[in-house]
């Protein structure tokens, strides 16, 4: 069964004859949120043997703008935001500036034209190319909610969205008309789902409550959703945090894929439940609870049962991700472990 098909039956929980392998960190694909060159991606990493599905990201196109006092690199991006990139490593990149922070810059602001990220597609689509046959999972990352909070602020657009929905609703539509393009290009360069990486929640809580979002955002995603089927493609999240609140409503307004990397903060059984049963999840080992400091004996026995628990026992519907994490420096041992369990687990069944 190809990589291709064996993915698709674990959505359509069509019982696949193997766990299907998500990776992160593939060689002209990852690029660290555009922080490293993509071919200077490690080559040799082991589970690029065996493996079904590409990760691949489009999150920015950057205007560069040298580095400060600090040797820190400056960039912004389409959306007007100034970033810094540390020379340390010790973080991806910081939003020093942002383009709404006052909210009556509004008037003066114009959203981006999506042919800004014309050049990135098409060097993207020259490196799928290099893959033939695995699935790609394209992401949309930062997502809707994320560039707004850049855009905003994280306590400005949190308090929009109780006092002032009407610029909630203003800005999360002008993000994803563009965002809508960009649907659009991953669908021409190849991809069979699209997946937006979004923030709704806390490690204990949602930002806001289960009944807010439901009234409010969830006839969003149902657009979303619904325009991301019109394109033929599956529909994926990825979400941190703890959302299990409204992981039934996005199952019921059409995601096909959930992407989680806190399996053991949500609990797998209940994972194994969403959506009565029937959502595919794509998981990785626990990334706080597990990966970084866990044996590689419990991180592989992990693996195993998110595979049995996630996959097999329910006749399909899960996705093993493995990644690296290479800024907080994951013990290697242990992202082997991950995969030996994914890997080794369907092997043997």
């Amino acid at each position: 069964m190809s990589s291709i098909d064996v993915v698709k039956k674990a959505i359509a929980f069509d019982n696949p004859e193997r766990i299907p392998i998500e990776l992160v960190e593939v060689p002209d694909i990852y690029d660290d949120y555009g922080t490293i060159p993509r071919d200077t991606v490690d080559r040799t990493f082991p589970p690029l043997k065996d493996f079904d599905s590409i990760q691949a990201i489009y999150s920015w196109v950057f205007e560069e703008l040298g580095k400060d006092v600090n040797g820190d690199r400056l960039r912004r991006d389409e959306w007007g935001c100034l970033q810094k990139i540390p020379s340390s490593g010790e973080y991806t990149y910081l939003i020093i500036e942002e383009p709404l922070k006052d909210w009556n810059h509004i008037s003066s602001y114009t959203f981006p034209d999506p042919s800004v990220s014309d050049e990135w597609f098409l060097n993207i689509e020259k490196s799928l190319k290099k893959y033939p046959g695995k699935f790609v999972n394209a992401f949309i990352d930062p997502g809707v909610t994320l560039v707004a909070l850049n855009m905003r602020g994280y306590e400005n657009l949190l308090i929009d969205y109780y006092k002032h929905f009407d610029r909630v609703r203003y800005l999360f539509d002008g993000i994803w008309e563009f965002q809508k393009e960009i649907v659009k290009k991953w669908k021409t360069v190849g991809a069979h789902a699209v997946s937006l990486y979004e923030e709704w929640a806390t490690q204990d809580r949602m930002y806001v409550a289960p009944e807010w979002w439901r009234q409010n955002m969830k006839p969003f995603y149902r657009k979303v959703f619904d325009f991301i089927h019109e394109q033929g493609l599956y529909t994926g999240m990825g979400l941190d945090g703890w959302i299990m609140d409204i992981i039934d409503d996005l199952q019921e307004i059409g995601l096909d894929i959930l992407d989680n990397r806190q399996p053991v903060l949500l609990g797998i059984n209940n994972l194994a439940q969403a959506g009565n049963g029937r959502l595919c999840v794509k998981a990785s080992n626990d990334m706080q609870l597990s990966l970084p400091g866990k044996t590689p004996s419990e991180v592989r026995q992990e693996a195993v049962e998110l595979a049995q628990r996630l996959g097999f026992e329910r006749g399909g519907g899960f996705i093993g991700l493995v990644f690296k994490w290479e800024r907080i420096c994951l013990p290697i041992e242990n992202v082997l472990a991950s995969y030996e369990g994914f890997h080794n687990y369907r092997e043997a069944v």
